[in-house]
């Protein structure tokens, strides 16, 4: 794992480990914001406080602190995770008056530019995209670089996701992108193994078999991917034997251009994430 933001490079993890620790608050309690905090809590860590207005959200975790407003909650943090939809992020920022705190922002579409445009105070921002299979420990975490963190800021902030996922460091002009790749992406992946496995049932298998075979089926495939180091259009070249049942299946993905519609379907998650931004 590599972190560089200007300021210092992180090479080692173990150089990644003795980083310093913070207080981190957390505004917002949905799905993301609840893998992050089990990440951290699995990993030792202490000092989290939570903000939500749903008061059962924010009452759900054990050994947290909650708290009774985002004042209180920003005067306790020193790093504190907007996990907010991007609609409520102005309101949000409207709340924090407290300055000099480190901001994480995993909004889909809102710049780091329009975070600073809405705060009142001056505040260090860092942007992120997770998707959803954090929950699994299986996440995608990208990073946008540069940002406002200090190195020991930013070695926390690495120290937290590297045990959810891969942690991946991009270009602030790409954040759109990765949104449209893997911060969508979980759902383009759950939407084809929902389709593979009912086109078992048509054929005769039983629900519940079908499922499980399309779903060992893509972990299956993304193992082969990682393990052999081949490109996807090899291993597909791999399993098409000439006359044999699986060229027969890509022949119908190629007459509908279903490498079309995958491209087509990620312009448009681009596009409006692009919109949100504006």
């Amino acid at each position: 794992m590599h972190y560089n933001e200007g300021r210092k490079d992180y090479d080692t993890e173990k150089e990644i480990n003795q980083v310093k620790r913070f207080k981190t608050g957390f505004i917002g309690c949905g799905n993301m914001a609840t893998a992050i905090i089990q990440g951290m809590q699995k990993a030792g860590e202490s000092g989290i406080f939570v903000y939500d207005k749903d008061k059962c959200k924010a009452g759900a975790f054990e050994n947290v602190t909650v708290c009774e407003d985002i004042d209180e909650l920003a005067a306790a943090a020193d790093i504190i995770f907007l996990c907010v939809k991007p609609n409520i992020i102005p309101e949000v920022l409207a709340d924090i008056k407290m300055p000099g705190k480190a901001l994480v922002s995993i909004a889909a579409g809102v710049t780091d530019e329009k975070l600073r445009s809405l705060l009142h105070v001056d505040a260090r921002i860092m942007r992120i995209m997770p998707n959803t299979p954090l929950l699994a420990g299986k996440g995608a975490i990208c990073i946008q670089t540069p940002n406002d963190f200090t190195p020991d800021e930013a070695g926390y902030i690495i120290n937290i996701f590297k045990s959810l996922g891969i942690v991946e460091f991009v270009d602030g002009s790409l954040m759109d992108s990765v949104t449209g790749v893997s911060g969508s992406g979980p759902a383009y992946v759950y939407m084809f193994i929902d389709a593979l496995a009912k086109a078992g049932v048509k054929h005769g298998l039983d629900e519940d078999l079908s499922l499980r075979l399309a779903i060992q089926t893509f972990e299956g495939a993304c193992a082969m991917l990682k393990q052999t180091g081949d490109t996807p259009s090899q291993l597909i070249h791999n399993v098409c034997s000439p006359g044999g049942t699986t060229i027969e299946a890509m022949k119908i993905f190629d007459m509908n251009d279903t490498r079309g519609v995958i491209e087509w379907a990620v312009d448009a998650c681009v596009k409006k994430s692009e919109e949100l931004s504006k």
